[in-house]
């Protein structure tokens, strides 16, 4: 059954059955239907209130009025295959209202209005359906625009898009896990420059939260490269850094500088700018080899609120950087707490590297135990390491420089809390003994202690030297052992190597063994087996143990969780705090351990991760 609209055709739909099913399909007329609609539902506001929320970062969702210079809505109009941008006329009237609207809350209009869902345009589809039966064939039967069904996501309120929005507005972080690996490319363009293509409202939101916008990615694809008409256009500004920090007000920046297919002096100087702004700043080199040109053009730079500095290399250059001359650069910056180098090689006295908390370097050109020595040296309150060895390590920072009589002092750390160490090879074949790599430090103030990829091979040394210097760990106290390979030695060792153990997180390792392991109030050293039972051969298992974590263990059991915490309760030594990913609640459902899971939940705090 067709009802045609009657004379007024552009506010007026036709109703339609197929298949049983009522549907609502939009007469030719779209163009008078879009500008009705366009005066009815108007740009909603930004924010409530048009100040920043509460309860977010510290980059709060700071959110602008609508001023008369901003840019205008816009429609999106097809073109030779290509999406092109237009700007479309307002009317003076038009705007006035668009700035009464955008004024005022989205969120009332959602839970209070009476204008009908979707959900709710089924039911009163049968009730125009059976009031037209009664109509006469050709009589007409309007609807107006008001009565059409809302989609869901335009019923969300603008504080909930802004923070999806937030979210996808941050740059990726990328983990370097391999020595050999580049750095993925970055997409172009981000999230946050496509969404305000989508539509009208999204557009105006996303302009007016200059808290979307702080992370500033400066970068630009190899196809944009080629199609530069001229050297002198890749010497030019970048509009995109302008457009970026005019839509940030005041707020902190986190600056990503990718200097492949970029002019990085350029860039630089439209940064420095805003340098009373820099809150971090990744700098990522095509290798070791460009960064000291990079590196000049900020040596008269003063960042005072500059907080993380962290330079990477796209790919791993094994030279030797020892004869350069040091590398002066960022003239001033008091506040850097925060340096991750990663495959680059720098100078070890430049004034960035002085006074740090955390410092993190992954597979850098190591520098010799002497350089290596002052590095430290100038960083007396650092508290905070992680160290990626790989190969080239092993020659670089040997102690006894190849002579046996020979034995460099300790580097000591006096305020060191938390410490990784990871041991990644060039050559799968190698068998470096990673022993004379741990006993560089000093580190009498260690409590956490992180284990990375670890083999079979690393494993073994490493438990036979913590267990001859346990005593020079008096406050290590939290052992993480993040992807260990093929562990099989879970015994005496492990628990002699690390005695004051308060808790024990497993990530992506065979955690059966440990929890078997904490089943039992002492256990026996390795190769007593077939001697009597002798208490100078047993220890305790970590009675001060109060926390376990497990996750990405396929093979984990709950049965064997639920027995390490009864036995422990029995013993005097509960544990307080178990944390278990969602595979393991998973499995349990599957084999209907849910009685297991509730017994958990009532004897310790049981925590989802």
């Amino acid at each position: 059954m067709n009802v045609a609209s009657g004379s007024n055709l552009g506010n007026s739909l036709t109703l339609k059955r197929r298949r049983g099913l009522r549907n609502l399909k939009r007469s030719d007329d779209t163009d008078s239907i879009h500008e009705l609609a366009g005066k009815r539902f108007s740009p909603h506001r930004p924010s409530s209130s048009g100040a920043s929320y509460v309860g977010t970062s510290s980059s709060s969702h700071l959110i602008m009025p609508l001023s008369d210079s901003e840019d205008e809505p816009f429609a999106r109009t097809e073109n030779n295959g290509r999406t092109q941008v237009q700007p479309e006329v307002v009317e003076p009237q038009d705007a006035s209202k668009v700035s009464r609207e955008l004024t005022r809350s989205m969120t009332a209009d959602i839970f209070s209005s009476t204008r009908p869902s979707i959900h709710d345009w089924e039911g009163r589809a049968d009730d125009i359906e059976s009031a037209s039966d009664t109509l006469s064939e050709g009589s007409p039967l309007e609807i107006h625009t008001h009565d059409l069904p809302t989609a869901f996501i335009n019923q969300l309120p603008n504080e909930l898009l802004t923070l999806i929005f937030s979210y996808g507005s941050q740059l990726p972080h990328f983990e370097l896990r391999y020595p050999l690996t580049p750095v993925p490319p970055f997409k172009t363009p981000s999230l946050i420059e496509t969404v305000i293509c989508v539509c009208q409202r999204w557009r105006q939101l996303a302009i007016h939260t200059p808290s979307l916008w702080t992370s500033v990615l400066v970068t630009r694809s190899r196809s944009d490269l080629d199609r530069l008409p001229s050297v002198a256009d890749f010497q030019k500004p970048m509009n995109s850094i302008s457009h970026a920090l005019q839509r940030t007000l005041n707020l902190p920046l986190d600056i990503t500088l990718d200097c492949t297919h970029i002019s990085s002096k350029t860039a630089i100087r439209q940064l420095a700018a805003e340098r009373h702004r820099w809150r971090s700043l990744s700098i990522i080199v095509p290798t070791t080899g460009n960064l000291p040109s990079v590196l000049a053009n900020l040596k008269d730079i003063e960042a005072p609120f500059l907080e993380c500095l962290e330079i990477t290399a796209n790919k791993f250059h094994d030279g030797d950087l020892s004869s350069a001359t040091p590398l002066a650069f960022l003239k001033s910056s008091p506040r850097l707490s925060t340096v991750r180098l990663n495959r680059v090689g720098i100078r070890w006295s430049a004034s960035p590297l002085q006074a740090l908390s955390t410092l993190e370097l992954r597979f850098i050109l190591w520098p010799s135990h002497t350089d290596f020595q002052n590095l430290f040296a100038n960083s007396p309150g650092l508290q905070n390491l992680k160290l990626h060895f790989d190969t080239h390590a092993f020659a670089r920072l040997d102690r006894n420089n190849g002579s046996p009589t020979v034995i460099r002092p300790l580097i000591k750390i006096p305020c060191l809390r938390t410490l990784e160490l990871r041991f990644i090879y060039h050559d799968n074949s190698s068998t470096h003994n990673v022993i004379p790599l741990l006993q560089l430090f000093s580190l009498p103030a260690l409590e956490e202690l992180t284990l990375k990829d670890f083999g079979t091979a690393e494993w073994c040394r490493s438990l036979v030297y913590f267990r001859c210097y346990a005593r020079s760990f008096p406050k290590l106290t939290r052992l993480i052992l993040d992807r260990v390979k093929d562990i099989i030695y879970v015994d005496s060792s492990l628990v002699r190597a690390f005695p004051r153990l308060t808790s024990l997180r497993l990530i992506g390792v065979y955690s059966s063994a440990f929890c078997r392991l904490l089943s039992g109030a002492r256990t026996q050293d390795l190769g007593q087996d077939g001697l009597p039972p002798s208490p100078l051969y047993e220890v305790d298992v970590w009675p001060r143990l109060q926390e376990l974590v497990i996750e990405q263990d396929s093979e984990g059991k709950i049965d064997l969780v639920a027995s390490a915490v009864r036995s422990r309760r029995q013993m005097g030594r509960s544990l307080r705090r178990v944390q278990l990913d969602r595979a393991f609640f998973d499995k349990a459902e599957q084999e209907d351990k849910r009685e297991v899971v509730t017994w958990l939940k009532g004897v310790t705090d049981l925590r989802y991760l």
